[in-house]
C-alpha cells in the first residue's frame, strides 16, 4: 500500500471513529449500590484503561470520563437504563438439558456460554424441567443503579 493509500485509509478510519476517538483514559474506581454495598474497586491496584470511542466501556460512563483531567474526581450515578438495562424475562433462554454439563444441572449454578461472536460469559441456571434447562442471559448488574466514585489518572492522546 502506498503512502497516499495509507493516509486515505487512516483518514477513513478517523472519520468512522469520530473526533473523540483515540484518547486513552486510565482511572481508579469504586463501584457500589445505592445501599452503599461495594461491588468492585481497583483503588490502589491496577488502573482501568480504555480507549475513548472503541466500545470498551459503558457509553454513559465513557461520556462522563472523556473530558475529565488527571487527578479529577467525580461521583457518577447510572440508573439501569444508562448501564446494563432492566432485568428482563426476555433474556431467559431455553436449551436442551444435554447442552450443559451434568455437574451444572442445578438451579443457581453458573455455566459458561459461548456467544455468537465467540465471546464467553457466565450465565445462571434458573430452571430445569424434564429435558430442558432455562438460562438467564441478563447481565449480572442488569436492573441495578450503579454508583461510581472515579479518579482519572491519565487522559492522553494515543501516539501512533
Amino acid at each position: 500500500m502506498g503512502m497516499m493509500e495509507e493516509e486515505r485509509q487512516r483518514e477513513d478510519i478517523e472519520a468512522l471513529l469520530g473526533e473523540e476517538q483515540g484518547n486513552l483514559i486510565a482511572f481508579e474506581f469504586t463501584l457500589s449500590l445505592p445501599s452503599g454495598r461495594e461491588l468492585d474497586s481497583n483503588v490502589g491496584g491496577k488502573p482501568m484503561i480504555f480507549q475513548v470511542g472503541a466500545g470498551e466501556m459503558l457509553p454513559a460512563l465513557e461520556e462522563e470520563l472523556k473530558d475529565m483531567q488527571p487527578d479529577e474526581t467525580k461521583k457518577v450515578v447510572l440508573p439501569p437504563e444508562r448501564a446494563y438495562g432492566d432485568h428482563t424475562p426476555a433474556a431467559f433462554k431455553e436449551f436442551p438439558l444435554e447442552a450443559i454439563p451434568p455437574e451444572a444441572r442445578q438451579v443457581g449454578r453458573r455455566v459458561v456460554s459461548n456467544g455468537p461472536d465467540g465471546t464467553e460469559r457466565e450465565v445462571d441456571v434458573v430452571e430445569i424441567r424434564d429435558d430442558k434447562v432455562v438460562l438467564d442471559f441478563n447481565h449480572d448488574l442488569a436492573g441495578m443503579t450503579l454508583h461510581f466514585d472515579i479518579k482519572v489518572l491519565a487522559n492522553d492522546p494515543v501516539v501512533t
